[in-house]
């Protein structure tokens, strides 16, 4: 799915990031505020923010979020270990 933001061009020119790099960025920063607010499970925002899930943990780490593990995410890690 392609999801189109129409943001404000001045804010965005003062972002820190080159050409190509924003669309990557607010995907993964995405991911993470959505898992931070409990709407994703670590898979689905490792997976929105196409990273694996250490590097999504990484991602999470780096904001400050901390890793929401239950139920839902053991069996998660247990499947993707059986892969």
């Amino acid at each position: 799915m392609s999801v189109t933001l129409d943001l404000d061009e001045q804010a965005l020119a003062s972002l820190p990031f080159g050409p190509g790099e924003l669309e990557r960025h607010m995907q993964i920063e995405l991911a993470c505020r959505f898992y931070a607010s409990g709407w994703l499970t670590l898979a689905q925002g490792a997976s929105m923010a196409h990273l694996d899930h250490y590097a999504f943990g990484v991602a999470l780490v780096e904001r400050g979020i901390p890793r929401q593990y239950g139920l839902t995410e053991a069996q998660e890690d247990l499947a993707h270990a059986r892969r």
